[in-house]
């Protein structure tokens, strides 16, 4: 597909989207250079346009379409390091999302709608389609605005729904719809595009939307619906009497098996279909010998049967801020402050189940260098596929000197180093206690990556949270074993309700680490230390003393290490739930999220 439909994708990116970069829900596709009657006259134009509709929504779910520009949503959202001085992260880090420096995008989301609406309104009018491809498509529209409009609610609660393409004469301040109402809409729109889409699309078609890639657009929609931001009595803050903008209002346990149900389903079609968890050395309640592979290779090799869906696009620039390895031909400086934070270490266990003993805030003293070496390659397969550091081959490109300490053109440095003793002092920050390599298992001079939109993994950890929450926790059990085995760990047998919520949160963490799941997910849990060390608070990372030697990446250039406060980020809960522009809201478009 990414041969085919993305080229076509550009083409008409570069026709097209120019005629609609205005805000909002915008004007029609009837001025300036587009003419709907030539983009759909033939079955190549119009293809075009669904495909930019394709290159644009998925890529809202990767970073393309977001307001970080330097970076990834774990930069604000506790995984990473906040970046340079000059990057939005690092502002938001430091003083937070305003209706003037916002995480996502929000035109976009609208821009994305209407050209989908477009295509679905105009489709007909093709003559060299036949009709039951036109009701296909006719599915792919509605099945990318649901997923648009899941992340409108995720970010922001209610939205704003619109149903068509609006013309230049029709009132364009559509209000916010409330959480609920966001809500079905969006079930509805998954359910119609289910019902039009295939299970499977020839090879050459591979990145198109199936039954089970909607399907787990719903799941996903009816997970948030249940987490305790909107399925509660109490909204996080007040907003008067238009609570049901970002809350249900009222607890209900049904949300969760609303969501089991649908979880369910996406799981029945994506297994029929050939979509399942990659465990290739372990079985039920057994730790998977072939983790580190199993696991790199789902989330990092293109077309791997474990994706459901995935934004298949080579651009070179979604990748600079994910591949650090040496062969990149051009600058990386802009990469270098996005390393794993200290906060985010303890999620990830040892190999054999138990917590790793790492230097902590208050030591007494810094720990030899060869204690941290020695440390990383007690941990579990995702830590190693997922991050290399100072004196550490990269583990997921174990053979290739490029994704390893010893090349010059290695994308990163030692920064968070001095070559006095500086303990227990911080000497820089950025590099955090190791350096991301996720995304490119075996991948060597491969730069670019598809990122996974859906695996089949999130579905089994929906299902264990889901369980647990209605009090089924054998199910609950089962489901997160089949993920936390496949990772080489021994199962979870933990069957306290609280304890478990915190054991199914923490293989949240881990199993999607950097896929741009956490900055929602603490949020929609309301977790209760998210001010206090894991999105706000004070950020930890590894400080390290070096000799003077040239690379301070050589294990021979270690002394020691140790753990160091780095700077404080900054949170209020106000950031439950991200701030809409202050342009819709100067025009009466939307009211306000609280405390904006």
């Amino acid at each position: 597909m990414k041969k085919i439909i993305y080229f076509l994708a550009i083409s008409f990116a570069l026709l097209v989207l120019h005629a609609c970069q205005k805000e909002f829900l915008q004007v029609p596709l009837t001025t300036g250079n587009v003419d709907l009657e030539k983009v759909f006259s033939t079955k190549l134009n119009a293809e075009a346009a669904l495909f930019s509709g394709y290159r644009r929504a998925l890529g809202y779910g990767n970073n393309g379409e977001y307001n970080l520009q330097y970076g990834t949503l774990g930069s604000v959202g506790g995984e990473r390091g906040r970046g340079w001085s000059w990057h939005p992260t690092y502002a938001i880090s430091n003083g937070g999302t305003t209706s003037n420096l916002t995480v996502l995008n929000y035109n976009n989301i609208y821009t994305i709608v209407r050209s989908q609406w477009i295509v679905n309104e105009n489709i007909d009018k093709v003559p060299d389609m036949d009709a039951a491809l036109k009701a296909t498509v006719k599915g792919e529209t509605k099945g990318l605005i649901a997923y648009m409009y899941m992340y409108g609610l995720k970010a922001y609660g209610g939205i704003p729904l619109v149903k068509r393409a609006l013309s230049a004469s029709d009132d364009l301040s559509a209000p916010r719809a409330s959480v609920d109402e966001t809500v079905k809409y969006i079930v509805e729109l998954c359910d119609e595009a289910t019902a039009a889409l295939p299970s499977t699309w020839p090879a050459a078609q591979k990145g198109r939307l199936t039954k089970s890639a909607v399907m787990a657009i719903k799941a996903q929609t009816l997970m948030f619906a249940a987490r305790p931001l909107f399925n509660s009595s109490t909204p996080y803050l007040s907003l008067g009497a238009n609570n049901n903008l970002i809350s249900y209002g009222a607890y209900s346990e049904q949300r969760w098996l609303d969501a089991i149900a649908a979880t369910n389903a996406a799981l029945t079609e994506a297994k029929a279909n050939g979509n399942d968890i990659i465990n290739t050395g372990g079985g039920t309640n057994a730790p998977n010998a072939n983790a580190l592979a199993d696991y790199g290779t789902a989330t990092s090799t293109p077309g791997n049967r474990e994706v459901i869906l995935a934004h298949q696009n080579q651009d070179m620039e979604a990748a600079r801020f994910r591949n650090l390895s040496g062969f990149w031909t051009d600058t990386k400086f802009n990469n270098q402050r996005g390393g794993l934070l200290g906060n985010f270490l303890s999620n990830y266990q040892k190999a054999d189940g138990t917590e790793q003993n790492w230097p902590k805030i208050g030591d007494a003293a810094p720990r030899v260098a060869t204690d941290y070496i020695t440390r990383f390659g007690q941990m579990e397969p995702r830590f190693r596929a997922d991050f290399a550091g100072p004196g550490i081959q990269a583990a997921n490109n174990p053979n290739d000197s490029r994704w390893g300490f010893n090349t010059p053109g290695w994308g990163v440095h030692t920064s968070n180093y001095g070559t006095a003793n500086n303990f227990p002092n911080a000497s820089d920050y950025g590099q955090g206690v190791a350096w991301p390599t996720k995304f490119f298992y075996m991948a060597g001079g491969r730069l670019w990556y598809e990122f996974p939109v859906f695996r089949a993994a999130e579905l089994y950890l929906n299902l264990a949270e889901a369980y647990n929450e209605a009090g089924q926790t054998a199910l609950a059990l089962s489901n997160l074993n089949i993920v936390h085995n496949r990772a080489g760990l021994p199962s979870i047998v933990e069957t306290d309700k609280v304890r478990l919520r915190a054991a199914i949160q923490r293989e949240w963490a881990v199993e999607f680490y950097d896929e741009n799941k956490r900055y929602f997910d603490v949020k929609h849990w309301r977790l209760p230390a998210i001010g206090n060390g894991i999105i706000g608070g004070d950020i930890i990372e590894f400080q390290f003393q070096m000799t003077s030697a040239s690379n301070k990446s050589l294990p021979s250039t270690m002394i020691n290490y140790y753990m160091a406060k780095t700077y404080t980020a900054y949170w209020n809960d106000k950031m439950h739930l991200e701030p809409f522009p202050q342009a819709e809201v100067n025009k009466n478009a939307v009211i306000q999220n609280p405390g904006y």
